[in-house]
């Protein structure tokens, strides 16, 4: 991991869930300024909570970072939640909102109803410290014991260069704000030791986060992923299918669950257009979303390193069969999946590639095959919609088009790709291998791609 330093003080929690005297059973939350934002504490009033005679079956945390122009569509979701969760004995949401122009909150939807618990001003929902403190409160806060815990992260998603915009930097002259995939994986880690609890499942409901770049960085912190690889309709995930099933079947697994939120997923976005009440129903025809098993990400990582030795030092001859494959892996080349890209499929890709030099170089195409199967290990459940034509098969990963686009992509914070503390390029040194090969037209032409029918 690396550290967050950049100059800066060192992080101080950007809110915090401190536990008052335990004879008295007391909560109350603490807003702490961090180095960006305050310097003075917010705390709202302590409330007396009596611990669950038995734990819940789940607790649902939601990240709802919605400082930007996602927020137009908070109240819309949030009467969604309190309308279809019925079965709040059993189940439990505990909901962050960072609204753009309105105060953040903590809020809770059990069977007391929905309730605020905390209020914060202006608060940065793309610092990792804010995140922490969070997952460590719906991990500790009594009314929200649970046998299982989902945490759902709902924002904008950029693949590798992160998630969750924030737009409202307090205390600062950025604009826009983003929270990497290191800072991801540092606030969920953080917040899990500072708890001592356990998450079973991450749903990161944002745009091509279905990425090997970013389960690897989750794989010590939950059982499963739920997350898409192509780009995310506004309406985001079926809340609808999540919050009322839960009526019926409360018992549910994790890996079930996580299952179960791709089938409505696709439920969803492969209903006939203008037969449900969606938010922009054009987008329908362009959604995928997968279940991954983040204990199953060291056999595919280990695949990468060996396609890796395999293929350096660079073979000019592997130079078009790379691209071709990664080019016709890549849907969002050639359809409307709202303009998020470079991801190629890793199944497809590494198929592609491998039949193409099975004769020339079975060395690489076994090495191929290798990742194919740790991938297909990997990836326990996934639905695309028709219109990918197969090309999308649960798991993507960061191919660049050019040398350029590895060093400065579109992004004017210049993430390079081997400079934002990616776990899986210091295991993999996948970087390695796409810098040898990231192509020109002048070295190679233009690569020939088909579409299956």
């Amino acid at each position: 991991m690396v550290e967050q330093s950049e100059g800066r003080l060192s992080p101080i929690r950007a809110f915090g869930v401190i536990a008052m005297c335990a004879l008295l059973g007391a909560t109350a939350f603490v807003a702490v300024a961090t180095a960006n934002a305050y310097d003075e504490d917010l705390q709202s009033d302590a409330e007396d909570y009596e611990p669950l005679d038995n734990p819940r079956k789940w607790t649902i945390a939601m990240y709802w970072a919605s400082d930007n122009n996602l927020d137009e569509y908070t109240e819309y979701f949030v009467d969604l939640w309190i309308d279809e969760l019925k079965n709040r004995d059993d189940v439990a949401l505990c909901v962050f909102i960072d609204r753009l122009e309105l105060p953040a909150n903590i809020s809770t939807l059990t069977e007391e109803g929905w309730i605020e618990r905390a209020s914060f001003e202006e608060i940065d929902s793309a610092s990792p410290e804010t995140l922490a403190s969070f997952v460590d409160y719906a991990l500790t806060e009594p009314i929200l014991a649970a046998d299982n815990f989902m945490l759902m992260v709902q924002n904008h998603g950029n693949g590798y260069l992160g998630l969750c915009s924030d737009e409202g930097v307090p205390d600062s002259d950025v604009l826009k704000k983003w929270m990497s995939i290191d800072d991801l994986g540092n606030g969920i880690r953080t917040g899990l030791e500072t708890s001592g609890g356990s998450i079973d499942i991450i749903s990161l409901d944002a745009c091509t986060l279905g990425t090997v770049e970013i389960a690897y960085e989750l794989r010590e912190l939950a059982s499963y992923l739920v997350a898409s690889q192509m780009g995310v309709p506004f309406d985001g995930q079926n809340y609808i299918a999540l919050m009322s099933g839960f009526t019926t079947n409360p018992d549910i697994s994790p890996r079930d669950l996580a299952c179960k939120l791709v089938d409505d997923y696709g439920a969803w976005y492969s209903a006939p257009l203008h037969t449900l009440q969606t938010l922009y129903p054009y987008m329908q025809d362009f959604a995928a979303l997968s279940v991954v098993d983040l204990k199953a990400l060291d056999p595919l990582k280990a695949a990468f390193c060996d396609f890796r030795d395999v293929v350096l030092p660079k073979d000019n001859a592997i130079g078009m069969p790379f691209k071709t494959a990664s080019i016709y892996a890549d849907a969002s080349l050639w359809m409307n999946t709202m303009g998020t890209w470079y991801y190629p499929d890793i199944i497809v890709m590494f198929t592609t590639l491998g039949d193409s030099l099975r004769d020339s170089r079975p060395d690489v195409a076994e090495a191929c095959d290798a990742i194919v199967a740790a991938a297909d290990d990997a990836i326990v459940h996934n639905w695309a919609s028709w219109r990918f034509r197969g090309i999308a098969t649960g798991l993507g990963v960061f191919v660049c088009p050019s040398i350029g686009v590895f060093q400065a992509y579109w992004d004017a914070d210049e993430r390079v790709y081997n400079e934002v503390g990616l776990d899986f390029v210091t295991d993999s040194g996948w970087d390695l291998v796409i810098m040898a090969y990231s192509y020109t037209m002048k070295m190679y032409g233009y690569a020939p791609i088909t579409r299956t029918k």
